[in-house]
């Protein structure tokens, strides 16, 4: 069977999607820095009955995205997906407040390594006879925050990427689409919240604009990205679906 390959895939948005992902088809998670927790991520879904790998992947350097995905072609018989979960660590702060090295390493890390997962993943999945890709980004890319810019302004570029590559490579049967997550209850919300009082204002004033009044569930996100990879979603290309409780409404 053809497998998943999941960038990111045992962060904290992504072992929930990687998990659901099990379900379907064999997963190959790429960590950067955190094996320890892949190989558990990776033992949990041998568990319950999936197969999985493991593999080292840097976001910042295109030829590490292009040999992940050959081993993650290589773990199984081929590639039938492609799922990036990837984001670094940004600060929540007003734009001008943000340093230069910031900004540098955000945008290498988010935009440069989505155009490298987009570029070298097209490809494999060509050599597969088609597939799809699904860009985790954020609930800004269609209503901005304050002090959220290094956030929303990189999702948004990787966004334009995805929507312009979906247009170009449709012929070889593959797909590009986009999930936002607004305020999710796993991840880099419980890290915010322990950072500072303006990141813990950010969260707050989301959650006071979504109409739903509430948190989302890691499952609400992972349930999308399943759908997306599968033949019910074979006619769904260059897409941002949003999964905010109405918060960009």
């Amino acid at each position: 069977m053809k497998g998943i390959a999941v960038l990111g895939g045992a962060g904290g948005l992504g072992a929930a999607v990687t998990r659901r992902l099990a379900r379907r088809a064999p997963v190959t998670i790429g960590f950067q820095s955190n094996e320890e927790r892949a190989n558990m991520l990776a033992a949990s879904v041998e568990e319950a009955g999936g197969s999985a790998a493991v593999h080292q992947v840097d976001m910042r350097e295109g030829e590490s995205i292009q040999e992940f995905l050959t081993a993650a072609a290589s773990d199984w018989q081929g590639l039938q997906a492609i799922v990036s979960a990837t984001g670094p660590a940004i600060p929540l702060c007003p734009l001008n407040e943000v340093s230069e090295e910031d900004f540098r390493r955000i945008y290498d890390t988010d935009v440069l390594g989505s155009f490298n997962v987009i570029r070298h993943g097209t490809a494999q999945l060509r050599e597969s006879g088609g597939g799809s890709i699904v860009l985790l980004l954020t609930t800004a890319v269609g209503r901005t925050l304050e002090n959220d810019g290094m956030s929303g302004g990189p999702k948004t570029a990787v966004s334009a990427l995805m929507r312009q590559a979906a247009r170009e490579v449709g012929a070889w049967n593959v797909r590009l689409n986009g999930v936002a997550p607004g305020v999710i209850d796993a991840g880099i919300v419980h890290a915010s919240f322990e950072v500072d009082d303006v990141a813990k204002g950010v969260i707050t004033s989301c959650l006071n604009q979504t109409p739903l009044g509430r948190m989302g569930a890691p499952e609400d996100v992972d349930a999308l990205a399943d759908f997306l990879v599968s033949n019910d979603a074979s006619y769904i290309s260059r897409q941002v679906i949003a999964v905010n409780g109405g918060y960009s409404a």
